[in-house]
């Protein structure tokens, strides 16, 4: 990315954006083709040490495709004025994307072999580091899944809501007692959810705090609203997100 940053900057701003738009998708392309190959990889290996004991039932881990080539070149276009008035934030966030979308192929490549898998193993969006963001603490809350039609639909959804700079994982087990990863506590993480959840519910959201949310257009009207739970879990577990606010 960045020997791609310094070729464009010998350009002006018309053919930057052509050299990008060209670019950038070849780049995802290929590096999210290596993601998704090691992720597949990854996903026989755990389900040949951990999974079905039966030799016979063999399974060939399917890999995902690359990231929308339109989609790339959309979010490409929406942010190209900043080739002129401020390339250096263009480059922070080009590089955050691009780290994205090509994680996006390793991540969906777990989330389909879930879905597809006929021994129907149990899955997880994993927090890496030691904390993660309100919005990626919801969707790891739940913990190990069981495989169901309902958690099928699950995994494809929250496994699409990934943010620049996230550093989530999708994880597969088929044993969720045994799933035990350093550092992931979905019971602590689960309380934090389920504090601002409650807190919707009863309608027991401070009123100073209700004032922002309606000033923000957040909504209070469902204890789901992912918007409105990242804003409180924001400000009932602030140290234990890297996003919360304290004294607000």
């Amino acid at each position: 990315m960045r020997s791609l940053w310094t070729t464009a900057q010998d350009l002006n701003a018309e053919w930057q954006l052509e050299l990008l738009l060209d670019a950038v998708p070849r780049l995802v392309a290929k590096y999210g083709d290596v993601a998704a190959a090691a992720a597949a990889e990854w996903y026989e290996q755990q389900r040949a040490k951990y999974g079905p004991s039966d030799s016979e039932e063999s399974y060939r881990a399917i890999t995902a495709d690359s990231f929308s080539e339109a989609a790339i070149r959309a979010a490409m276009q929406s942010q190209s004025s900043l080739l002129s008035s401020n390339p250096q934030q263009l480059a922070s966030w080009l590089e955050q994307a691009i780290t994205r979308w090509v994680h996006y192929s390793g991540r969906q490549t777990i989330a389909n072999n879930v879905v597809c898998d006929p021994s129907k193993p149990h899955w997880a969006r994993i927090p890496r580091g030691a904390k993660t963001c309100a919005f990626c603490l919801i969707l790891c809350s739940q913990g190990f899944v069981y495989r169901s039609e309902d958690t099928a639909t699950f995994a494809h959804g929250s496994i699409d809501k990934y943010h620049n700079d996230c550093d989530c994982e999708a994880i597969a087990s088929w044993d969720s007692d045994e799933s035990i990863i350093k550092g992931y506590d979905p019971d602590r993480l689960y309380d934090a959810y389920a504090e601002a959840r409650d807190m919707i519910a009863s309608g027991s959201i401070p009123e100073e705090w209700r004032e922002q949310m309606k000033a923000a257009g957040i909504s209070t009207d469902s204890m789901y609203d992912p918007y409105a739970l990242a804003f409180l879990i924001r400000r009932t577990s602030p140290g234990f997100v890297r996003d919360g606010v304290k004294g607000d």
